[in-house]
């Protein structure tokens, strides 16, 4: 199959059975294994991304951690200052950068200090806002000890300096200190004054923290690995996911769960090497908090999507700038997006021909996960395709779509946030995208890029804000049309279409021909029969149609002699086709959406020069 959802798994004399085609879900409370194909793509993507010096993979045992400050210690082990290692944006704002640590231990709960880089209460300790009082003194003790243990096993004079101002310090001393409120909980690290590097990059430290990390565990269990086939250690504790509000693991099971069988406990149900555990995290913490994020990441209502080809390619490039953030070539500023925008725009329109110099079998994938709370992960959906058929799919996806503009300024194109937003109800001048069903958004993404239905509850949702909102403009005509032509194979026109003869299409045009001619007799009115009756009619036209046509003849009295002649004869075109089978009792929802586009077309039919129909 190309597509894969992420059902549940569990472990039953070496097979892997699908339990339930609901999302894998890890949290807190109980972690659950997340489909091996996710681990298996992930772990391969790393080996690309380390090649790569702009995605900064860390080697195995090193980890990115953003640093907020830096303590500056004096050759004599002495504190020479706490500087803030933060820099600013764009935006002139203090921002924490990314560097290569070693790789923290999972900390849930308790104290558990970290190797060489921590938070000002272990390194410092600091009394954290809101905890209990003596915190930051068991934080540095713990800190303490964990580095003087190693002095003699590391010899390297930079970690003596360290050594002696750990054994030196006393968190009273921080009364004397300044520190800024933004670095009380981010990460620091040290520096002798003179160096021009810190001290955790000292060759001796690095070389000695590798060897410890590769030293086998005697307590380890070992198997065959789910992701590589390789027996070895496996990974107890699957290391932090970020990106999101909190960090945590993607995959894990609690202790004495109904997970657990045959003897095995917590990841020994799903296990995974240490080796593929770092490098499918690190390599997922690289698309989705790395410095080419922008690159790989977009957001899809609350959903974060996350997307890579098995090699680089230019649709990977393109991808996300004009799926995720623009809607049109002209919307880019920079050059070099605008072209890799307009590549993406000409594949979409021309087809494959456009990717003849690319390997149109390139696997491409995407994953998309939420954070409903902390410490909780969702697995909205997985797709496994190629360069090839998400060119086709995304061409067919924006046929679907096509029908005519309203303004210049209207999409080509629209993003996926951009027809979510058509079910947002408003909330004051903006809208309430927390209001947007949370499976919806997924479940778009699903279809768009696999080529499958749309959700149908996408439709029922535009159709229940038009009748709210009152107004049918171009998003939701356009996302009306791609849902009845892919999922109910109608044959919608881009625009109208004078030989239709489907009566809900008539009475779109009807009610859209008598809402103009009041707008014409009663110019500067402030609601018209669409304020009041668009619900009613797109429902019920038997009876609201009849009464309609009643006041219908007074504003038409008052239009002047051409243009009455010429709306009188568009209406009677219109009632010949209606008149044959009358006026419907009621419409269900496909022919409510019907309405609407006949609504649609025929009111931009009259916004319309006729030199460009």
């Amino acid at each position: 199959s190309q597509s894969h959802h992420t059902p549940l798994l569990s472990c039953r004399d070496d097979q892997w059975s699908h339990q339930s085609p609901t999302p894998a879900v890890s949290n807190l409370k109980s972690r659950i294994s997340n489909h091996p194909m996710i681990l298996q793509a992930l772990n391969d993507l790393y080996g690309r991304l380390e090649q790569d010096k702009a995605y900064g993979i860390a080697p195995p045992g090193f980890s990115p951690q953003k640093i907020s400050f830096r303590i500056v210690i004096k050759p004599d082990g002495s504190l020479f200052k706490i500087e803030d290692a933060r820099s600013p944006n764009e935006k002139g704002k203090l921002v924490s950068k990314a560097l290569e640590v070693p790789l923290h231990e999972k900390r849930t709960s308790g104290v558990k200090a970290q190797f060489m880089c921590d938070k000002l209460e272990y390194v410092l300790g600091y009394q954290p806002n809101g905890k209990k009082e003596g915190t930051g003194d068991k934080c540095f003790n713990a800190f303490k000890e964990k580095h003087l243990i190693h002095e003699h096993t590391i010899n390297s004079p930079s970690y003596s300096i360290l050594c002696k101002f750990l054994s030196g310090w006393s968190p009273n001393n921080l009364n004397t200190q300044t520190i800024d409120k933004e670095m009380e909980t981010g990460f620091g690290v040290f520096q002798i004054l003179g160096d021009k590097t810190d001290i955790h990059h000292d060759e001796a430290i690095k070389n000695w923290w590798i060897q410890s990390q590769n030293e086998e565990n005697p307590n380890a269990k070992h198997g065959q690995c789910l992701v590589t086939g390789d027996t070895s250690e496996i990974c107890r504790i699957h290391h932090d996911i970020k990106g999101f509000k909190s960090s945590t693991a993607l995959v894990g099971i609690q202790e004495n769960t109904s997970y657990e069988s045959y003897g095995l406990s917590k990841t020994e149900n799903c296990p995974v090497s240490e080796e593929a555990a770092f490098n499918y995290a690190t390599a997922l913490n690289a698309l989705l908090a790395g410095p080419k994020r922008n690159k790989h990441r977009i957001n899809i209502a609350n959903t974060s999507a996350v997307f890579w080809t098995k090699k680089p390619t230019e649709l990977e490039d393109s991808f996300a700038e004009y799926f995720g953030h623009t809607s049109s070539a002209q919307d880019a500023q920079d050059e070099a997006q605008r072209k890799r925008i307009e590549f993406i725009l000409r594949a979409i329109r021309t087809g494959k021909s456009i990717l003849a110099h690319e390997d149109l079998s390139t696997p491409f994938y995407i994953l998309g996960l939420e954070q409903p709370n902390p410490g909780r992960f969702a697995v909205r959906f997985f797709h496994r395709s190629t360069t090839g058929n998400l060119v086709e799919n995304l061409k067919r996806h924006h046929q679907n779509l096509q029908i005519v503009s309203t303004f210049e300024t209207d999409p080509d194109f629209p993003v996926i946030w951009q027809l979510l937003d058509q079910v947002a109800p408003p909330k004051g001048n903006k809208l309430d995208r927390d209001k947007i069903p949370p499976l919806l958004g997924g479940a778009l993404t699903r279809a768009i890029i696999e080529g499958t239905p749309y959700p149908e509850g996408l439709f029922t949702a535009v159709i229940r804000r038009i009748h709210a909102d009152r107004s049918v403009h171009y998003l939701r005509a356009s996302l009306l049309k791609a849902i009845l032509t892919r999922n109910h194979k109608l044959n919608i026109p881009i625009m109208l279409d004078p030989n239709q003869t489907d009566p809900a299409y008539l009475l779109g045009r009807l009610f859209a021909a008598l809402e103009k001619t009041q707008e014409d007799a009663l110019a500067g009115i402030n609601a018209t029969i669409r304020d009041r009756f668009y619900s009613s009619a797109s429902a019920t036209p038997a009876s609201v149609f009849p009464r309609l046509l009643r006041t219908y003849q007074h504003h038409l009295a008052k239009l002047n002699g051409g243009a009455k002649v010429n709306r009188e004869k568009l209406v009677q075109e219109i009632m010949a086709t209606i008149h044959s089978n009358g006026f419907p009792a009621q419409l269900n929802l496909k022919s409510q959406g019907v309405f609407a586009i006949g609504y649609y077309h025929q009111r931009r039919d009259f916004f319309t020069k006729k030199d460009d129909k």
